[in-house]
C-alpha cells in the first residue's frame, strides 16, 4: 500500500474528530494548490500575523450578510460585516491575499421584486467594500440555502441581477461560491460558467468535491472549501479552510504575478 493510500485510511479513522481537517489538508495538498481561509464577524478579532505565520496565502472576508431586514438566520447579524475593513487591512499587511464575500439572502416575489431585492444586497455589499486593489481576490457571491421558496428561474434572476450589479460597481466580475444541492435549486444551469464566473465550490471531509453543472462546464473550481473544523493559529474557535488552484490569475485583479506554488 502506497504512502498517499496510508493517509487517506489515517484521514478516514480520523473522521469527526478536532483532528481530521489537518489530516485532509495533508492528504489532499497537490502541486500548485495554495491554502487559505474564509472568515467573517463569527471569528471576532483575528490575529493574522499568526494566520500569515502557519501559511495562509489568501483568505475570503465577508464584508456583509443579507441586507438587514430579509435575512432569515440571525437577522441581527445582516447587513454590513463590522469586521470586515480590520480584516481586509491587517491580512494584507501581512501578506495575506484578500477577497471580500457577500452571504445571500434571496427575497422577493416574481422577477421584479425578486431583481429589487438582488440590487439592494448588491448595494450593502459594494457600499462595505468600497474600493478593491491590484492584487485583491475578486469579489464572490456565497449563494445557498435557504432560499425562501424562489422557483428556480427566479433564482437565477437574483443571482444575475446581483453579480452584474456588482460587477458594474466594482468593475470586476465575481466569482461564485455555492455547493451541488445549493446549485440544483437553481436548475444546475451552466449558463453561469459558461459567462466566465469561476467556482468556489464547498464539499465538506471529501477526497474530492462534488462540483455543480457538468464540472462546471468543463471548467471544474478554483477554489474548494473542503472543511468547515480548521484550526489556525490566531483564530479563536473553528474556520474554514479552503484550497486554490491553477494560480492567481483570472481570480485577482491587475496584475497577476506569478503562479503559486
Amino acid at each position: 500500500m502506497g504512502v498517499a493510500a496510508i493517509r487517506r485510511l489515517i484521514c478516514a479513522a480520523l473522521a469527526g474528530t478536532a483532528l481530521w481537517a489537518s489530516c485532509a489538508a495533508s492528504a489532499s495538498a497537490a502541486p500548485g494548490r495554495v491554502p487559505g481561509i474564509d472568515v467573517s464577524r463569527f471569528q471576532g478579532q483575528i490575529i493574522w500575523s499568526s494566520v500569515a505565520d502557519d501559511g495562509v496565502r489568501f483568505a475570503f472576508v465577508q464584508a456583509s450578510r443579507g441586507s438587514g431586514e430579509d435575512c432569515s438566520v440571525v437577522p441581527r447579524e445582516c447587513g454590513a460585516d463590522g469586521f470586515y475593513d480590520f480584516n481586509y487591512l491587517e491580512a494584507k499587511a501581512e501578506g495575506v491575499r484578500v477577497g471580500p464575500y457577500h452571504r445571500a439572502f434571496v427575497g422577493g416575489l416574481k422577477a421584479g421584486q425578486v431583481k429589487t431585492d438582488a440590487r439592494a444586497e448588491a448595494l450593502v455589499f459594494t457600499n462595505a467594500v468600497g474600493e478593491l486593489e491590484d492584487g485583491d481576490l475578486r469579489p464572490a457571491l456565497d449563494l445557498e440555502t435557504p432560499f425562501a421558496d424562489l422557483s428556480s428561474a427566479e433564482l437565477r434572476i437574483w443571482a444575475r441581477t446581483w453579480l452584474k450589479a456588482v460587477r458594474r460597481e466594482l468593475g470586476v466580475k465575481p466569482i461564485i461560491y455555492t455547493n451541488a444541492s445549493s446549485w440544483n435549486a437553481l436548475g444546475n444551469p451552466l449558463s453561469f460558467a459558461r459567462a466566465g464566473y469561476k467556482l468556489w465550490v464547498a464539499n465538506w471531509n471529501v477526497r474530492a468535491p462534488q462540483v455543480p453543472a457538468a464540472n462546471w462546464a468543463g471548467f471544474s473550481w478554483r477554489v474548494w472549501q473542503y472543511s468547515s473544523s480548521g484550526r489556525v493559529p490566531g483564530i479563536t474557535g473553528r474556520v474554514d479552510l479552503n484550497w486554490l488552484r491553477g494560480g492567481w490569475r483570472g481570480l485577482t485583479l491587475g496584475p497577476q504575478g506569478p503562479t503559486p506554488n
